[in-house]
């Protein structure tokens, strides 16, 4: 997602700026689609993404809110583009998700899917960020034609950066 900003903030009682250069630093969606326990990958590509704002009342503590497209590879809706948007609220290395929502779309079926837990944290290599982990929880209120059995279906997702403005989330049925 080539966001690139510093932050100030409190790692151990000293004072570090930290530059964010990483793919999934703030948009950190979630797309399970499979109809069995396998793990399902989606390949994501971060875009139109916001640098994190200050909210002022401390060090470190910010919004950033992310868009992104992805292609899912497994599950009723394989080949399908998955697009959304993910709001993270940030202290320090450690976020935690406020909205997360978006749509996966094949020619064979839509599914659309909300997140209601989400959590990342930023992984740091002498007082730079070297990557982050995330994870979270969802379900999908609607879906159709091919993903019409994930109606009302939960899952559970782990991301990791895959390049440059980009992440792998896997996932799978709860």
């Amino acid at each position: 997602m080539n966001i690139a900003f510093n932050l100030k903030q409190q790692i151990s009682g000293a004072s570090v700026a930290l530059t964010l250069v990483s793919a999934g630093l703030v948009a950190i969606p979630v797309c399970v689609l499979a109809q069995t326990s396998a793990p399902v990958k989606v390949h994501c590509l971060a875009a139109g993404n916001t640098t994190p704002e200050a909210l002022g009342d401390r060090p470190g503590h910010s919004i950033a809110v992310g868009e992104y497209t992805c292609r899912v590879e497994g599950g009723p809706l394989d080949g399908g583009i998955m697009t959304g948007t993910q709001i993270y609220e940030w202290d320090g290395v450690n976020g935690v998700g406020k909205a997360g929502f978006g749509i996966t779309r094949t020619p064979g079926g839509k599914a659309v899917y909300v997140n209601t837990e989400m959590k990342n944290t930023l992984t740091m290599t002498d007082g730079k960020v070297t990557g982050f982990v995330a994870t979270g929880r969802g379900y999908y209120p609607v879906a159709t034609g091919t993903a019409s059995s994930l109606a009302g279906k939960a899952y559970s997702y782990v991301a990791k950066p895959a390049g440059p403005g980009q992440f792998i989330i896997e996932s799978t049925l709860d």
